[in-house]
């Protein structure tokens, strides 16, 4: 009956939710960053950049930027943070770059 008894406790025991351990507060915390990706093919006119960044508090600045068919670049600055949220604007800039669209090739 002791062994039974016994048994069932380390039953109970080992069915018991286990503690956990408090997480650090600095696995939440943002890791500062910063890229860079510039295409500039005067070819064809594909012209594409984009700039970003984010601080150790989360918040994150940057731009991108790209020329459509007609030459106009299309260029947008953006700002997000636990405050303001995300906030962008866009401004248009008349080019004289040509872009090129290739004609597909019969195939055979």
């Amino acid at each position: 009956m002791k062994v039974i008894l016994l048994l069932c406790l380390l039953g109970v025991a080992l069915a018991a939710p286990q503690l956990r351990t408090q997480q650090e507060e600095d696995e939440d915390t943002p890791e500062p960053y910063e890229f860079t990706l510039l295409v500039a093919d005067d070819e064809l006119g594909n012209h594409q950049e984009r700039v970003e960044s984010q601080d150790e508090n989360g918040r994150v600045q940057g731009q991108y930027a790209w020329v459509d068919a007609g030459g106009v670049r299309h260029v947008t600055t953006y700002s997000a943070d636990p405050v303001n949220g995300f906030v962008s604007n866009t401004v248009q800039e008349q080019t004289d770059i040509r872009v090129v669209i290739p004609q597909p090739t019969p195939g055979p």
